[in-house]
């Protein structure tokens, strides 16, 4: 199925095979290998998913061992088959418009074309042109116009005598490929003519009517091609006003050469717009520029609609009708996208102009505005396996020496934990062995040792990997994988999973009173304190619903364990165990989320300078981030797909909520409950 899926998006992108090539890295020296492993449990998919991830797994290597590498993978009995991933190209066909060519250079650029290969559509967006009027016939523009106003004779239609406003109008919303006229980068967009001008000036207090009359009537972007050196506190207040109904505000920097820029454009919640000539990609020779410029686009000799016909201006109130109309694509892509997030896209994900100083971040960039959305503060990899070396190549660049002393040898060097990303018991009680050696945890699926995880092996180069559970958790035949990467193994494991977690346990050297304790059966507890077993050093120890096992009672008197932190309600541990335990506090909620949000409110600081959100779905993401996110003492929030209380609550106990990250890959958590969070953290 998996392959059927990557064949119908090929084709549906109108992408054509590159005939029996190889494919290169940018670097020349790297060629990109397909591996597809045999069948365990039937469908095949790329998105993350414990039923059906690590069939499909791309893996690259130097030129010169590719046919190699590709007899010992169709050689190995779990692998399907291996191929050279081949290079394809889109078939993007500039847009039939009479004057594109007009047009070509600056979509080129600001890559729109290949925006449109990935661009759908979901929601109408409504763009407020507050301006000179729009004209209200344009054939480019008259099926996109919804109800305006004119504030300048309000018992006239908000029709254009100048032409300003119709020009910044035809590249805000023209009918693009309809064998006439120009394009713009948006589809269907609505237009609502909002007239505050009338010739080249008019009162702050008019453009301030327009703006408060854009936000009352449902504009999702207004644009504010104009501006003033000269500020008013109403017009701060109106912007106030619009952003926090939800709209995006793009304003114009000036055209005066100065540094400086204009209000609104200048105030921070404002989308500020500078100019850059797309022959070039310098400064506009007429375009303000200042600190508080946030993105650039094409202003100097742009081809726009204008009274009757079309016509060729400069100005950033050009550039700025441009990034109103990829912003417009953002959001109807992404419609549950606040005005202040779809800035944020598009500061983010610009392509970076080294010459150009104080033009914002650089030059706005359509392909990957809309993949920004995807990707904003994710760590992820097509599977819990690949997400996890997405973590250990995010939190360490090298491994320190440590010492750690098993069965009463002790061990030098460095140390990587390998562990199930199937069964959750082994690899939840390494989260204080990983914190204590700051290693990060591996994982390993259907008995293989992926391709990724050799490769990070050998970045990392450790000295020893430390395997959690017996052959059926890590099995033999993965253990040879690593000693064949010259890489010494040694195992920690008992007879079951509660002897497993106090054989790890046993080979720390706690300077403690006091464990967590979980159940054994059931993982979700376990995860909200794996990162605080971790950063406190307290060890993890599991036990059953109606019994605590004897090895588990052996090591809490051998180790004098007089305080107990159990971690769940009646429903996991019965209170005949919890009373037996010593110095018992128990922490639960009426479920996984709220027994989360209770196990911060005990624990977690305020100073904590991060936040780390997974899906409570599953474990392997919580699991993976647990020591990293132990050396960072930040939070690990377990998160629901449909709840969102103790979420909010479990994000307002941090002070400053300016970093986070989002484990996973959409398949974990979804583009929009990602957004959903990132709202919450600006709150």
């Amino acid at each position: 199925m998996k392959m059927r899926i990557i064949a119908s998006i090929v084709f549906l992108l109108g992408c054509t095979l590159l005939p029996n090539g190889v494919v290169q890295a940018d670097d020349g020296k790297k060629v990109q290998l397909l591996v597809v492993h045999k069948d365990q449990e039937g469908e095949v998919s790329t998105q993350s998913s414990d039923e059906d991830e690590g069939k499909f797994e791309v893996l690259s290597v130097p030129r010169k061992d590719v046919s190699s590498t590709l007899s010992k993978l169709n050689n190995n009995e779990n692998i399907e088959y291996a191929e050279v991933d081949q290079l394809v190209y889109t078939q993007a066909a500039a847009p039939n418009d009479t004057y594109f060519n007009n047009q070509s250079q600056d979509f080129q650029v600001m890559k729109v074309l290949e925006a449109w290969e990935n661009y759908n559509p979901i929601e109408e967006v409504t763009v407020a042109i507050v301006d000179s009027g729009i004209d209200l016939k344009h054939p480019e523009l008259r099926s996109r116009l919804v109800e305006g106003k004119n504030f300048i004779n309000e018992e006239e239609p908000p029709v254009d005598r100048s032409g300003h406003g119709t020009h910044v109008a035809g590249l805000v919303g023209a009918v693009t490929n309809n064998k006439m006229g120009i394009a713009s980068a948006a589809e269907k967009v609505k237009l609502m003519p909002v007239k505050v001008f009338e010739g080249k000036t008019t009162y702050m207090s008019t453009v301030i009517q327009g703006i408060r009359y854009a936000a009352d009537n449902g504009a999702d972007i207004i644009n504010l091609s104009l501006g003033s050196y000269s500020n008013m506190k109403a017009l701060e207040d109106a912007i106030d006003y619009a952003v926090d109904k939800g709209a995006l505000v793009v304003g114009a920097a000036g055209n005066d050469d100065e540094h400086a820029v204009l209000y609104p454009a200048t105030y921070p919640e404002v989308l500020a717009v500078g100019s850059v000539d797309s022959t070039t990609l310098t400064k506009s020779t007429f375009s303000n520029f200042g600190e508080t410029v946030d993105i650039s686009a094409p202003g100097t000799n742009i081809f726009s609609t204008w009274m009757d016909g079309y016509q060729a201006l400069d100005g950033t109130s050009m550039s700025t009708a441009i990034v109103s109309s990829v912003s417009s694509m953002v959001k109807q892509q992404y419609p549950f996208l606040k005005g202040l997030q779809v800035k944020d896209v598009l500061e983010n994900s610009t392509t970076p102009l080294p010459e150009v100083d104080r033009l914002g971040t650089g030059l706005i960039n359509a392909e990957e505005a809309l993949n920004f959305v995807q990707t904003k503060n994710r760590i992820y990899g097509l599977n819990s396996v690949e997400t996890a070396v997405e973590i250990s190549k995010n939190g360490w660049s090298s491994l320190e020496e440590k010492e750690l002393t098993i069965g009463g040898t002790k061990l030098t060097g460095s140390f990587v934990i390998l562990a199930s990303g199937a069964s959750f018991p082994d690899s939840l009680a390494a989260s204080p062995l990983a914190s204590h050696l700051d290693s990060p945890i591996l994982l390993v699926k259907n008995n293989r040792l992926s391709e990724s995880v050799k490769e990070e092996l050998k970045r990392l180069n450790p000295s020893h990997v430390l395997m959690i559970g017996g052959g059926n958790a890590v099995s033999q035949d993965v253990e040879n994988e690593i000693k064949n990467l010259s890489i010494e193994t040694k195992r920690l494991f008992g007879v079951d999973r509660y002897e497993t977690a106090v054989a790890i346990n046993s080979v720390i050297p706690y300077t403690t009173n006091k464990a967590f304790v979980v159940s054994g059966q059931n993982y979700p507890d376990a995860l909200s304190v794996a990162s605080y077993s971790g950063s406190m050093q307290y060890p993890v120890l599991f036990v059953q619903k109606e019994k605590v096992p004897q090895s588990v009672s052996t090591y809490m008197k051998e180790n004098e364990i007089s305080k107990t932190y159990v971690i769940g309600g009646q429903g996991i541990l019965s209170n005949k165990v919890v009373d037996s335990l010593p110095g018992d506090f128990r922490i639960y909620g009426v479920d996984r989320y709220e027994t989360n949000y209770k196990v911060h409110q005990t624990f977690a600081s305020a100073d904590s300078d991060s936040l780390y959100f997974a899906t409570g779905a599953k474990f392997p993401d919580a699991l993976s981030i647990s020591p990293l996110a132990a050396r960072k003492e930040s939070p690990v929030v377990l998160v629901d797909r449909n709840d969102n209380v103790n979420l909010k609550k479990s994000i307002h106990l941090i002070t400053n909520r300016n970093n986070y990250r989002i484990l996973g890959g959409p398949g974990a958590l979804s583009v929009e409950k990602a957004w959903e969070i990132d709202q919450y953290m600006m709150k």
